[in-house]
């Protein structure tokens, strides 16, 4: 076909070579080459790279074009012995997967040179290989990082800030990530800042150990949450100082605006709201749904003044199935035989530790309203452990009780 279009474009160039039009001619032939070139061209097809990430890794088609521009393989033997690595050290074929999705470099690693040596690091810390799982499944870009530049000398620096490899340990599986590979860069100079307002040591541990991601925000904005905790007159020396700079930086502004108008609807003021921050700063973190659902239950159901509830905030993070409404179930049955005279106590019971409420109020009413430790344990299982025949929505059954 090829030396019969030769043929042909010869006798056509020949014939046209006279012609006043000939140049016109040349274009034409010149775009007809060109056209039947790209008739003739095989279109591109997907990469082994691509394919495989497809078929074998489940990463969507668009993923797995913009994966193969940074990793590329020509043979299932790598990736093949990575994802084999990985189930046969504790990794289920699922999470194996989840990882290499969520950092496609993990696939073309050595598995023996480059991902053992991580593995072995945190066992030879004594962490167990489930929890090693669970740390590497949380935070996959340790594989890709260096153990011996980052990873260790990162663990190092934060054990020594916290004082204790124990301690290091429980937040390193929480948040390996952040603690593993951002720390020296921003954890620090964070940690400095709090010191320049003489923030106890004490304190600013405790942030390190239960709330490190605070210390990953920019240095600009975690100094502009600092001085907005000062200026709202939190003392510096109180655990309040370093929840409110927690609850600041674990929200927008946008968030914060739509936590006020959600307590406002409930009656409380902005100054309210304010003082109640400032004795538990953790209150403004609930999400405006709970904040619904607290408030209309305490006031609507239990007949509370809003205002009450206003002065003991720490009652909005209480958990709303397991706690508010099975211990406010067993205080309407004991008031109901007259056992409460006094609607304070209501309170107490709220806020009492779990011992103290079965030992102070369940078990020395026993004798009296022997039921009430089997409704409240009965109340406890389904609110944790809800079936198809108790779905766990406790305030639907406290109302059905009620009316009994």
């Amino acid at each position: 076909m090829s030396i019969s279009i030769c043929k042909t474009l010869y006798q056509l160039k020949s014939s046209i070579r006279n012609s006043p039009t000939h140049y016109i001619c040349f274009a034409q032939i010149r775009s007809f080459l060109s056209s039947l070139a790209s008739v003739n061209q095989t279109p591109n097809q997907p990469s082994f790279t691509v394919n495989y990430l497809i078929n074998s890794c489940g990463f969507p088609l668009e993923k797995a074009i913009t994966a193969s521009k940074h990793i590329n393989f020509e043979t299932p033997e790598n990736p093949d012995s990575v994802i084999a690595f990985l189930c046969n050290h504790g990794f289920t074929k699922t999470q194996a997967l989840n990882v290499i999705r969520k950092v496609p470099q993990v696939i073309v690693s050595n598995p023996e040179k480059t991902l053992l040596p991580k593995l072995e690091f945190f066992k030879s810390k004594g962490v167990s290989s489930t929890d090693v799982v669970k740390i590497l499944s949380l935070s996959p870009n340790l594989l890709i990082r260096s153990l011996d530049n980052q990873i260790i000398p990162s663990f190092e620096f934060f054990k020594n800030l916290i004082g204790s490899e124990e301690r290091a340990l429980s937040a390193i599986k929480r948040f390996a990530g952040p603690l593993l590979v951002d720390l020296k860069s921003r954890m620090t100079p964070n940690v400095d800042i709090l010191r320049e307002v003489n923030v106890p040591d004490a304190k600013i541990v405790y942030l390190l150990a239960y709330h490190p991601r605070v210390f990953m925000s920019s240095c600009e904005r975690f100094r502009q949450i600092v001085e907005e905790v000062k200026g709202m007159g939190f003392n510096h020396l109180k655990m309040t100082f370093v929840l409110a700079i927690y609850a600041l930086n674990s929200m927008s502004k946008p968030s914060w605006e739509k936590k006020i108008e959600a307590y406002k609807k409930w009656g409380f003021s902005e100054d309210v709201i304010l003082v109640a921050f400032g004795k538990y700063p953790l209150f403004m973190m609930v999400s405006e749904d709970k904040i619904t659902r607290v408030m209309d239950f305490l006031v609507n159901k239990m007949g509370l003044e809003s205002s009450c509830v206003s002065k003991r905030p720490r009652l909005l993070s209480y958990s709303f199935e397991k706690r508010i409404v099975p211990r406010c179930l067993v205080y309407q049955a004991l008031q109901a035989k007259g056992l409460i005279k006094k609607p304070i106590i209501i309170f107490m019971m709220l806020t009492s530790t779990e011992m103290w409420f079965i030992e102070k109020v369940v078990n020395l009413t026993k004798e009296e309203a022997p039921e009430i430790l089997k409704l409240y344990e009965e109340k406890l299982a389904i609110a944790r452990f809800p079936s198809p025949a108790h779905p766990g929505n406790l305030a639907v059954e406290f109302s059905h009780y009620l009316l009994l």
